[in-house]
């Protein structure tokens, strides 16, 4: 990997949140990984666990595409990387602002979102799914 400079001047985020990086310089490997079970409901009620990893999205493996290392690039970069000013409102949930070179990424975001909501009279009711309490 060639080495570059990165000069940023002035970068400002306001939330950085769930496995995010700010990365700014070159980095060899960045490796990612969050997971999120959201519940949203109606009505306000909690219970202390509830909810479970073992649901297919958060343990299918991820397919990935062939990587095919026949291709090669030859690149000459004489210019550093400048950045004058960047201004992030939110970086969350396995995601990255990186200013430089990288040769490697993965980045895995798996987010399981479940909403509850009341069953109103006159309404045919929906199909729910229960959240079940971990043994």
């Amino acid at each position: 990997m060639l080495k570059r400079y990165s000069i940023v001047n002035k970068l400002e985020g306001i939330t950085l949140a769930f496995c995010s990086v700010y990365q700014i310089g070159d980095s060899q490997n960045i490796y990612a990984q969050s997971k999120a079970y959201a519940v949203q409901r109606e009505k306000e009620f909690f219970r202390t666990s509830e909810g479970s990893f073992d649901s297919d999205v958060f343990t299918k493996p991820l397919e990935l595409p062939p990587i095919n290392p026949g291709i090669q690039v030859s690149r000459l970069n004489l210019c550093p990387i400048k950045v004058n000013s960047m201004f992030i409102r939110a970086t969350s949930s396995s995601s990255i602002i990186h200013i430089g070179n990288t040769c490697n990424v993965y980045m895995d975001a798996r987010v399981k979102n479940i909403r509850q909501l009341e069953h109103k009279e006159g309404e045919a009711p929906e199909t729910i799914e229960e959240i079940e309490e971990p043994n």
